[in-house]
């Protein structure tokens, strides 16, 4: 399920900074609305973790609170939206680029093995 995976997700990245002794960012951005900024935001509250965390629920580019009923929204001309949006594009931009080099890798390795 989508909140399991933001939860798993959060859970490895956070648990990790916290163990390495890395520092933590000042703002968490989630790809996603209301379920996914809570599901996230538990993760944090079990790991004693206090950042900021909003989401950007795609539909209508609606900005998402912790616990909070109704979105945040602006025009969407707006240069702060229009940058939690080129943030999000980059990080799905990333994250495409970074599935299609290991399914790549995958399949020179089975490649290999024949």
């Amino acid at each position: 399920s989508d909140f399991a995976m933001i939860a798993e997700v959060v859970l490895r990245r956070y648990r990790r900074l916290l163990k390495e002794k890395k520092s933590l960012p000042g703002l968490i951005l989630i790809d996603g609305g209301s379920g996914q900024v809570n599901t996230a935001k538990k993760v944090l509250d079990k790991l004693k973790i206090n950042i900021p965390i909003i989401g950007l629920a795609k539909r209508n580019e609606e900005i998402w609170f912790p616990y909070r009923s109704k979105p945040l929204v602006f025009a969407k001309d707006n240069p702060a939206l229009q940058l939690l949006q080129r943030v999000r594009d980059e990080a799905h931009r990333f994250a495409h680029t970074y599935h299609v080099w290991r399914r790549h890798k995958s399949s020179i390795g089975k490649v290999k093995e024949k």
